[in-house]
């Protein structure tokens, strides 16, 4: 119950955000424009934006209520990096800039680590303490139980250092570790 009615909430806000978008537009137009036909392309523009802000809402709150029920009782989500992952055996490409496409993201939490596609399409999760993430230039490598987990190229303006270094200080914190 409580899950839906955040998506709900997400999708009335998403909705009236983009219904906002078109008063601007519609009080500069007063003077080039008729009054009835400045009505008329303002309530089409607003609705087309509320509609699809709506629908960007409700997708982004359905992603994120996927993600909070991996939880476990007691975990909380630290961080989201947006990554690309970089193939064994290849150079390294430059940091990608924030509107590159990327549909990889880690997301830190204060037990584990986690690889989603799409926000919403778990890939892995592994706790902290087997875990190791190292870095080979600007490309944080990470090693699991199974050997190596992957490479990434994290966002331009994220440092790679701060996952490693969050990385050391949970996997000290964590009970039993290895």
């Amino acid at each position: 119950m409580a899950r839906r009615r955040r998506v709900r909430r997400a999708t009335v806000w998403g909705g009236i955000a983009g219904a906002a978008g078109v008063i601007p537009m519609a009080i500069d137009a007063t003077e080039r424009r008729p009054w009835w036909l400045n009505l008329t392309v303002s309530l089409v523009l607003a609705g087309v934006g509320a509609f699809g802000r709506a629908m960007t809402g409700r997708r982004d709150r359905v992603k994120a209520e996927v993600r909070r029920d991996t939880l476990e009782a007691g975990e909380r989500e630290l961080g989201q990096y947006r990554v690309k992952l970089v193939p064994e055996g290849t150079q390294a490409p430059a940091p990608f800039k924030p509107d590159d496409y990327t549909s990889y993201s880690l997301t830190t939490t204060t037990r584990r680590l986690q690889l989603w596609e799409f926000g919403h399409l778990p890939q892995w999760s592994h706790p902290w303490r087997q875990l190791h993430l190292a870095l080979e230039g600007h490309v944080v490598a990470i090693t699991g139980p199974q050997g190596l987990l992957g490479r990434f190229v994290l966002e331009k303006y994220v440092v790679p250092d701060e996952l490693v270094l969050v990385s050391n200080r949970l996997r000290a914190r964590t009970p039993g570790r290895s």
